[in-house]
């Protein structure tokens, strides 16, 4: 089963003090090693970006093989840019992977791993797939989205992403997928980014 991508890389990253996906990653960028993890799922590629250097990351997103849709609020939060980016794929029907672009641990792997899990899915039941990483069983992204909450995900609001969607109206329908690895960690800090970059981001 194909699966379409959005990727959430618009954020203004006020903690970090600069824009985060761009930062150094095993001889790429942040944004780069996202757009390898997901560049393979078999539907539509876009990349939501917004702020300051929004056109660097543009020619990356390009130069992957996505498509970059610009957000010109990101201050609105999260929830615009996911917005953007399922209107992007308005003329598909597939399910749509959202993901974000600072997750620098997570691999083709497990993304791999979810989509043959939600192809394994009853489509009819509108279904929802979550992660839950390592022994500690911890939420986090990527979530995959039948096509049925496309509407409902463009009418969100604020900075909760599809956060809100799945802890409200949509919580009957999630399900989980178990990814053994604690590989679902992302970097809001320099500290938190320095820390991971020296164990497992250089070359």
């Amino acid at each position: 089963m194909e699966i379409d991508v959005v990727i959430l890389a618009a954020g203004l990253s006020r903690r970090m003090g600069t824009s985060k996906v761009l930062l150094p990653w095993r001889g790429g960028t942040l944004l780069e090693a996202a757009c390898q993890v997901y560049g393979g799922l078999g539907g539509k590629r876009i990349v939501v970006i917004g702020g300051e250097r929004a056109e660097e990351a543009a020619r990356i997103v390009n130069a992957c093989g996505f498509t970059a849709v610009y957000n010109e609020k990101p201050e609105a939060g999260q929830s615009r840019s996911l917005a953007l980016g399922i209107a992007a794929l308005a003329d598909s029907a597939r399910p749509v992977l959202c993901a974000v672009a600072d997750q620098p641990l997570m691999t083709k792997e497990a993304a791999g791993q979810m989509q043959v899990a939600y192809s394994k899915l009853e489509q009819n039941d509108k279904p929802i797939l979550c992660p839950l990483y390592g022994p500690n069983k911890e939420r986090g992204n990527p979530v995959i989205f039948s096509p049925d909450w496309k509407d409902a995900l463009q009418q969100l609001v604020g900075d909760e992403g599809g956060r809100r969607l799945i802890r409200g109206v949509a919580k009957e329908y999630v399900q989980f997928i178990e990814i053994s690895e604690p590989i679902g960690v992302d970097v809001d800090t320099p500290f938190e980014y320095e820390q991971l970059y020296n164990r497992r981001g250089k070359i």
